[in-house]
């Protein structure tokens, strides 16, 4: 028989007044470094909506959003939130502490032994606005944990990322989502000029982007290849078979760089019968 503790844990779990509580109060653990810099809203249809601070961020986020939901939903025991929505705005402190309320004391003379006292100054400033002592001390507490945190993290060799901001330990300037982010920018800036024009070289497309590798430029060829063969591949399942010409002219052109028309039409020709009879075959 079910015990009447369990039964009332089970339905307090599911009041989205409380899930969103328990998300503010947990937000440092879902989103780590971002702590101080985005803030959940509320909960609408298994939707969570988040404020964050800048652009750039909104970018970093919507990149991690699902390791976020993957937290939240182990969190909350359950699968409750289904997507995320990010926004920038002011990122509003005292609310998000209001249901928050620290419990755990930290003694002055421990805080300031971990930082200077310039340090310890600036951060007294900047919660020097927030009215409500509670939540200033809580706010003032987690800051502190932060910047010792950040400093632990920076004598181990992490730094700042140079797009968002956040701490990482990779050997370049970028945190590995901002790299990823970068990366893909440059695949989609070569992707689009093999569209434009399939005889595109890697000395041409060297000229639009920047450092551009032959490794990385035979990874994008291979990539549009691979797009344009699928295209046709269904184009021909769908019986438009002179789609599926079109595509394989542009495929041959980017793959050989051939020229003359003829050929390439007849070489078109002889991969759509290959690939009709592969399809009969199934």
């Amino acid at each position: 028989m079910t015990s009447v503790k369990k039964i009332i844990e089970e339905a307090v779990i599911k009041s989205k007044k409380l899930k969103e509580a328990i998300i503010r109060a947990k937000w440092d653990e879902i989103v780590e470094g971002l702590f101080f810099k985005s803030s959940p809203l509320y909960i609408k249809e298994g939707v969570l909506y988040v404020t964050v601070e800048s652009s750039v961020l909104l970018q970093h986020m919507y990149m991690n959003k699902n390791n976020y939901i993957k937290r939240i939903n182990i969190i909350l025991k359950g699968n409750y939130i289904t997507d995320m929505i990010f926004k920038v705005g002011k990122i509003p402190l005292e609310e998000y502490f209001k249901d928050n309320i620290a419990s755990e004391k930290e003694k002055p003379d421990e805080v300031e032994a971990a930082l200077s006292p310039d340090e310890y100054k600036e951060l007294q400033k900047s919660v020097e606005n927030i009215e409500n002592k509670q939540i200033k001390d809580r706010v003032l507490s987690l800051k502190v944990k932060s910047l010792k945190r950040e400093k632990s993290l920076r004598k181990i060799g992490y730094k700042y990322c140079n797009e968002c901001g956040i701490l990482h330990k990779n050997s370049g300037g970028l945190c590995t989502i901002c790299e990823n982010k970068h990366h893909l920018k440059r695949e989609e800036t070569l992707l689009k000029l093999f569209r434009e024009n399939p005889y595109t070289t890697l000395e041409e497309a060297e000229k639009i982007i920047d450092k551009l590798s032959k490794e990385e430029y035979d990874k994008g060829k291979e990539k549009k290849l691979d797009k344009i063969y699928k295209r046709a591949e269904f184009a021909i399942k769908d019986r438009n078979i002179e789609d599926a010409r079109l595509d394989l002219i542009e495929y041959f052109k980017l793959e050989t760089g051939e020229r003359e028309i003829k050929r390439i039409k007849e070489k078109a020709d002889n991969l759509i019968k290959l690939i009709i009879e592969k399809l009969q075959r199934r």
